[in-house]
């Protein structure tokens, strides 16, 4: 697996524009190793007016769906065999631009707030479906379940221009109305594997 060491500390200076150009490239090296680029868009049920709390439950969810997705897509992820087969998400909680100056409580709980990040998915996986189809229609209520905030997940297919593609998902990080602290990137190493629940669909036998 490439490394992209997401060391806040450091990066609390560093230019955002920068950064995101960074992470462009980095996503494009995994392109070029096979690896299949699709915007992953997580929509949410209503959302308390708390931002911190509202991230918070949005990075549960991201981590969740991701959880079950990595053992759709990769049989023993965890294992050396795997290393670098498996599957990548990185994105970051995208909050509407109001407009006027108001931010009314509506629009906090739910209305246009979304998680938006690059899935790329490993040359070698045991999908059964396309990952739009896998994600929407053939697996959808493994994801998207009555009692979890998430509301519906949009998979598109990525096909060139991908420096674009990762300023727009991370355009409110550039837009300073989120941190680097609020990036998400999966899989969690193994000291963070450690100390994070996954979900229910995190493979029974402890990893290597």
């Amino acid at each position: 697996m490439l490394n992209m060491k997401n060391n806040n500390t450091q990066l609390a200076s560093v230019d955002l524009s920068a950064y995101v150009l960074g992470l462009a490239r980095w996503v494009e090296q995994f392109i070029k190793l096979g690896f299949e680029p699709y915007i992953a868009t997580f929509m949410f049920r209503s959302l308390p007016s708390s931002e911190p709390t509202a991230k918070q439950i949005m990075r549960d969810e991201v981590t969740r769906v991701y959880g079950r997705f990595l053992t759709e897509a990769v049989r023993n992820p965890w294992s050396s065999n795997n290393a670098t087969n498996r599957p990548v998400l990185i994105g970051c909680a995208d909050w509407p631009v109001y407009k006027g100056r108001t931010r009314g409580q509506h629009k906090m709980n739910g209305s246009g707030i979304h998680f938006g990040s690059v899935l790329l998915v490993p040359p070698r996986n045991r999908l059964t479906r396309g990952v739009k189809e896998h994600f929407e229609e053939h697996r959808r209520a493994a994801y998207v379940r009555p009692d979890h905030a998430l509301q519906r997940i949009d998979i598109e297919h990525v096909e060139d221009d991908f420096e674009r593609v990762v300023a727009y998902t991370f355009k409110s990080l550039l837009n300073r109305r989120c941190t680097v602290d609020d990036v998400v990137l999966l899989p969690h190493s193994r000291s963070e594997r450690d100390s994070l629940a996954y979900s229910a669909a995190r493979p029974a036998t402890p990893p290597p």
